[in-house]
């Protein structure tokens, strides 16, 4: 070898040999492109997880979305009943009441979906931010390998290399180190590509949420102004029914009398119902001969059993009737026309169309069948130490002693009209009142 040639091979190793001291690091730098890569598998986990969830509440609530619109729905049909009977009544305010309840509470379910939605947009971009940072890091550590490459690209400077490793070993380290010199720049050339494609994702996913949130902004303030127009209707019937607050005073004086009838009644059935199989007496003999006699509450297993499969199906016991609206709600109530005037439920009033079948909301035994003016026909059903009462029946189907089923037919509801068809249903746990809303099935 000439000595000029010499000269060359010794450049080029000492600059294959400064190669090698840049190429480990850019090789340390790899351990940087693997954390990148974490991070950025760490991310797409944590956005499918947070998608995922995200997507289960917008499923919940698109679910309560629907059952709204179909309530709103039908109490829209039960208002266009009352209007043809072409006399203004309490009913048709209870049922703009309840359908203006309706629409408050969709406009709210909108807020969610709003908000979520904007939870969700501001995820996205922050991902979207992570990701861009993520990319220009390895594009600059990418193009920084593809120089020093360029520099580096003789085939005579990587034999060369090998050719000057101390032995055998080093130069099978060498010949190792090239290769995976070579796949990490292929792997890091291939996470670019990912990258990208990730980030355009997201860039769609972000335009997609501002685009449905949008729409919701638009159907919400056409429930808003929908909720608005409601309200001045119902202004209007109160306004009219308010000439008549002789009448309606009379009316819920009367109401009340029978309502407190009726609940004596329920209480009185309860307590005899109850008394002979809550107590036990044990009669125990003293020292001194005399006998002490003690009184305590038991319950029989039968009774045991169904109390508890009654109590275990609280929130999932279907409704009286097949179709209806809850118009009046358990508790004290402000009275819709009358100021200062409230009103107080034991139970919950549900309309229906008419000739609706009444059904057992759960298997038991009917107790009583009682008469009530105001209340009409009502049904006493024993759930263990539950019961569960239904009256303004027209007609009944069942007696007394008469053991039931779920969801089986025990009467008809009976039509008002004015007030149109209503089911009063109550819910008692032997001698206390329970909130009826909480034991029935959401819709």
């Amino acid at each position: 070898m000439s000595k000029r040639n010499m000269n060359n091979s010794v450049a080029h190793l000492n600059t294959y040999t400064g190669f090698l001291s840049l190429s480990v690091g850019m090789l340390t730098k790899k351990n940087l492109g693997q954390r990148f890569l974490k991070g950025i598998l760490f991310t797409f986990l944590l956005l499918l997880s947070s998608h995922f969830s995200f997507s289960q509440t917008k499923e919940e609530l698109q679910k309560k979305k629907d059952g709204l619109l179909k309530e709103i729905e039908s109490m829209q049909k039960e208002l266009d009943k009352t209007k043809k009977s072409k006399t203004t009544s309490l009913s048709e305010v209870k049922a703009l009441q309840k359908k203006i309840s309706s629409r408050e509470k969709l406009i709210s379910n909108y807020n969610s979906q709003i908000g979520q939605l904007d939870n969700q947009i501001s995820e996205t971009k922050s991902n979207i931010r992570t990701l861009d940072n993520n990319l220009s890091q390895l594009k600059k550590n990418y193009a920084m390998m593809v120089r020093n490459a360029y520099k580096h690209r003789s085939s005579y400077s990587r034999l060369l290399f090998v050719l000057s490793a101390s032995s055998f070993n080093d130069a099978v380290r060498r010949i190792l180190y090239l290769r995976r010199y070579a796949s990490f720049r292929r792997s890091q050339a291939d996470e670019i590509v990912v990258t990208k494609t990730s980030l355009t994702g997201k860039v769609k996913v972000l335009n997609t949420q501002k685009s449905d949130k949008k729409e919701l902004l638009t159907e919400q303030q056409k429930e808003k102004d929908k909720l608005a127009k409601e309200k001045a209707d119902k202004d209007k019937v109160v306004k009219t029914l308010s000439k008549q607050e002789t009448k309606l005073k009379t009316d819920l004086a009367t109401k009340k009398k029978e309502q407190e009838k009726l609940n004596k009644k329920i209480q009185d059935i309860i307590k005899k119902e109850i008394a002979p199989n809550n107590t036990k007496t044990t009669t125990v003999t003293n020292k001194d001969g005399t006998k002490t006699t003690t009184t305590s509450v038991t319950k029989t297993p039968e009774s045991i059993a169904l109390s508890n499969s009654f109590a275990s199906n609280m929130g999932k016991l279907p409704w009286p009737v097949a179709e209806g609206n809850i118009i009046e709600s358990f508790g004290t109530h402000p009275h819709p026309v009358l100021k200062n005037v409230t009103t107080k439920n034991n139970g919950c009033d549900i309309n229906t169309n008419s000739g609706a079948t009444v059904r057992a909301v759960f298997k038991g035994t009917v107790v009583s069948v009682l008469q009530n003016p105001g209340y009409h026909t009502a049904v006493i059903i024993r759930h263990g130490e539950y019961f569960s009462v239904y009256s303004n029946l027209s007609s009944v189907s069942v007696k007394a002693n008469d053991n039931v089923d779920t969801k089986q037919s025990i009467g008809k509801a009976y039509t008002d009209a004015e007030e149109g068809t209503m089911v009063h249903l109550e819910i008692w746990k032997n001698t206390t009142l329970l909130d009826p809303e909480n034991w029935l099935m959401s819709k």
